[in-house]
């Protein structure tokens, strides 16, 4: 019985061996395998005071509507049929010096929108418009997003999702030279070490000194997806998911070809706007739903603060 009862316990001490053998071997394997698992690093716990807050859509807000007239749909117009389609996913819209309106599609190509019309058959609808979709450059082999012309209309500069702050001068001269010059794909931090730009998101100019702000919204390089097409929405989901804010507003000087960080800590750093003055400017911290305002000038000079929040949704 006492031999029974000793053998029992041998086997019950080998099966907690066993146990805490497989725990502490699965514990390695999982801390091994966490840079595959989580290559951007685990999710940052947000406490609840500091969590965005939206405001409910009202719906008997009649700006938000098609029929309220604030709205307009502009569809391309095709004169040879099985022609592929130029108006594909815009990300933003641009004006030339002219007041010609431009859009960058998903393909890097610059359009150009003109000759607008009733769409047919739009039952006088003037909310409905066509345009003639007409490429003017190829933007290379990235993704654009958000753009600015110069205030002479002569160079467009923008932000590519791959390659970072690019520029393209001459589209409207008579040979055009449709070359894009790469002007920044890294920024130089205060230590002296160097920061990929791996999310340029929007573009203003300033009206004052022409500076160039834009915004570097992630960390996050963006891939294809299984269409070959680049996917930026994957790292705005996994930005806003793990909540570690690595949003950036940076500065460009054409005079000197420098670059330099102005404001961190944004949610995804979105759209750009400097004010006319060029006293300040504004961004958008998306999954903070919140605008950021960056004082250039003033008692405030090179701070950061929340200027507006609690909007009905994400703000791009």
């Amino acid at each position: 019985m006492a031999i029974d009862q000793q053998q029992q316990q041998k086997q019950n001490q080998f099966r907690v061996i066993a146990l805490a053998s497989r725990i502490i071997l699965a514990a390695i394997v999982i801390q091994l395998l966490l840079p595959r698992l989580l290559p951007h690093g685990p999710a940052v716990k947000i406490t609840p005071h500091h969590r965005p807050v939206a405001t409910p859509v009202d719906p008997n807000n009649a700006s938000l509507r098609f029929s309220g007239g604030k709205l307009t749909q502009i569809y391309e117009q095709f004169e040879n049929e099985g022609s592929d389609p130029l108006l594909v996913a815009p990300e933003t819209i641009l004006f030339g010096a002219k007041g010609v309106m431009y859009i960058m599609n998903e393909n890097a190509k610059l359009i150009s929108l003109t000759d607008f019309q009733p769409k047919e058959g739009g039952d006088d609808d003037e909310s409905i418009l066509t345009a003639k979709a007409t490429e003017v450059a190829d933007l290379g082999m990235g993704r654009p997003l958000g753009g600015k012309f110069d205030k002479d209309g002569k160079c467009l500069y923008y932000a590519d999702v791959i390659l970072g702050l690019a520029r393209i001068c001459n589209l409207s001269s008579n040979k055009p030279n449709n070359n894009v010059e790469l002007l920044a794909s890294r920024v130089k931090l205060e230590d002296g070490s160097w920061s990929p730009i791996n999310y340029a998101d929007d573009v203003d100019i300033g009206p004052k000194t022409g500076h160039v702000y834009f915004s570097d919204a992630s960390d996050i390089s963006t891939d294809k997806d299984v269409n070959g097409k680049w996917d930026t929405m994957y790292g705005s989901k996994l930005e806003g998911m793990r909540g570690k804010n690595t949003g950036r507003l940076l500065r460009y000087r054409p005079e000197t070809g420098e670059v330099d960080v102005l404001a961190t800590n944004a949610s995804f750093a979105n759209g750009v706007a400097v004010d006319e003055d060029e006293t300040y400017v504004l961004y958008t911290s998306t999954f903070d739903v919140a605008v950021m305002k960056y004082h250039l000038s003033g008692e405030k000079e090179g701070r950061s603060e929340r200027l507006l929040g609690g909007f009905t949704g994400f703000l791009d």
